[in-house]
């Protein structure tokens, strides 16, 4: 099983072409990746960047009926507050019960550097479980017991035969990749290694001996039920209203969903391997757990961009539908969906009709909005993307088709952004969550890359887009106002210069 046998999961650098440094046009950044020079790029200046552990971490609150141990200084906890009213609000819309998120820290002194702190987290392990009684606990393992050689997988294994909890380990010390994105397969890994993916008998069925006269029919009933259902893995990013949407179409080419991972319990991923196929809604976010589901349980899968927008939607939905060949039902969905999409949006068009745009944010998103965008008449300034990895090839493909000339960069820095922006002086700006109070300070108008608050996929989601772009264009006082006001930290000098001069081979 190569990877998935190793206690901890190696980082997407070891194992994808992957870029975090780029500057150049649609038809250069394909290119660049296949040769292999976007993994050579890098920068003499940086002003910050993420960290892989807080995917982790937003990842593994969203779990059900589970407690957070955090192996490290407190301080790495200190966006779980803000998580944890996401999460709430995250279950609530999907009908779950919105607990608060439970975690802990083992709270590492000098001390523990020095000496070494596997004792405390033992104690914490057996504190989590004699406590919330959860049903399953995450182990986050940070930078400062990584470096020190802190065993937590064999504290993980020995401790697990003392305490009533599933327990696993998560592996994300921010140091060993700059590419956040390792924080999925960090996930998934601590998953894979100890967290049970198939229905236990007696508790999930009864089993059924051979020569009982309802065997035949049980098993074909349960076969026949398998053979209808699809397995689709969302990410942070996609919302409830996405999930809705998604379902809504796969339901009506009879066909039966399961989500994972995020905002499932420890009794749900029992099911994982009851499908006949696996789905991705985003390239680079589950190749690592989907591989290795074919792998174990031989259940194919489809990683086909994301289905946003009415083309990209079309190509999502009939390749899932070709599976159980349903192709033309797909189709017929399609037609039908898209005749109600172009009426629904059509009041709303002449205002986003030239309009000029900057995009920037996950790989795959901004990819597929910017051809969105393109096809509903604005034009595409630049696109920036976070981060570059093999999974958004077939993306950045289509980009160099259809916007060949469009400059592209790879960055996460929010000096270029705001370089960027004071030289294209675009009419809007679509981009990441936790970038718009930057955007606002330089005086435009911005829109979300993605947000809890409404969809963004199929056709419901294109229509929520548009709608939304359409209002931000015709009510951009706030951001104007506030940029008289307050002012960013960068010299006049910084906007005179290239954004990505500090980029190099």
């Amino acid at each position: 099983m190569g990877y998935y046998e190793q206690n901890e999961p190696p980082v997407r650098d070891q194992r994808l072409t992957i870029g975090d440094s780029f500057n150049g046009y649609g038809c250069d950044l394909s290119e660049c990746a296949g040769n292999g020079c976007i993994s050579k790029k890098n920068r003499s200046f940086w002003q910050a960047n993420a960290c892989q552990m807080a995917l982790s971490l937003m990842m593994a609150a969203t779990i059900e009926n589970a407690v957070i141990i955090l192996h490290g200084p407190i301080g790495c906890g200190v966006q779980l507050p803000n998580i944890s009213s996401a999460i709430k609000a995250g279950r609530a819309k999907r009908g779950k019960n919105p607990n608060s998120l439970i975690w802990l820290s083992t709270n590492m002194q000098k001390t523990d550097v020095i000496y070494g702190g596997e004792n405390s987290l033992r104690e914490t392990i057996k504190y989590a479980d004699r406590e919330f009684r959860p049903e399953i606990i995450f182990v986050v393992s940070t930078c400062a017991p990584s470096i020190i050689g802190d065993d937590v997988e064999d504290i993980v294994n020995r401790v697990r035969k003392e305490i009533a909890s599933d327990i696993t380990a998560i592996h994300c010390p921010g140091f060993k990749s700059r590419v956040v994105a390792s924080a999925y397969d960090s996930f998934y890994h601590s998953l894979i290694r100890h967290i049970r993916f198939e229905p236990e008998p007696y508790k999930d069925f009864y089993p059924v001996d051979k020569d009982n006269p309802n065997y035949e029919i049980g098993f074909a009933k349960k076969k026949h039920q398998k053979s209808r259902t699809v397995n689709l893995f969302n990410a942070t990013s996609i919302n409830a209203d996405d999930e809705k949407e998604i379902v809504r179409l796969l339901n009506a080419l009879d066909l039966k969903v399961q989500i994972f991972t995020e905002y499932c319990s420890k009794d749900e991923f029992r099911f994982v391997s009851e499908a006949a196929l696996n789905v991705s809604m985003c390239n680079v976010h589950d190749d690592y757990i989907l591989k290795y589901l074919e792998e174990k349980y031989n259940i194919p899968y489809i990683i086909q961009g994301m289905p946003i927008g009415r083309k990209s939607t079309r190509k999502w939905l009939t390749s899932i539908a070709a599976f159980f060949g349903k192709q033309e039902e797909a189709d017929r969905l399609c037609d039908m969906e898209e005749t109600r999409l172009k009426e629904a949006i059509e009041p709303f068009l002449p205002r986003l009709k030239g309009k000029r745009t900057l995009l920037g944010g996950g790989v795959v998103r901004i990819g597929e909005e910017a051809l969105l965008l393109k096809d509903l008449g604005l034009e595409i300034l630049a696109i920036r993307a976070y981060h570059y990895d093999t999974g958004a090839q077939p993306i950045y493909d289509r980009v160099a088709e259809e916007l060949a000339d469009t400059p592209i960069a790879v960055s996460t820095q929010i000096f270029e952004l705001a370089n960027q922006v004071k030289k294209y002086n675009p009419d809007i700006i679509i981009d990441h969550v936790g970038k718009h109070g930057w955007i606002a300070k330089l005086g435009y108008p911005s829109v979300n890359l993605f947000s809890p608050a409404r969809p963004f996929l199929g056709y419901t989601g294109e229509f929520a887009f548009v709608k939304n772009i359409a209002f931000n264009l015709e009510n951009p006082s706030f951001s104007k106002r506030l940029s008289q006001k307050v002012k960013l930290p960068y010299k006049d000098s910084w906007y005179e210069r290239d954004a990505f001069s500090y980029i190099k081979e």
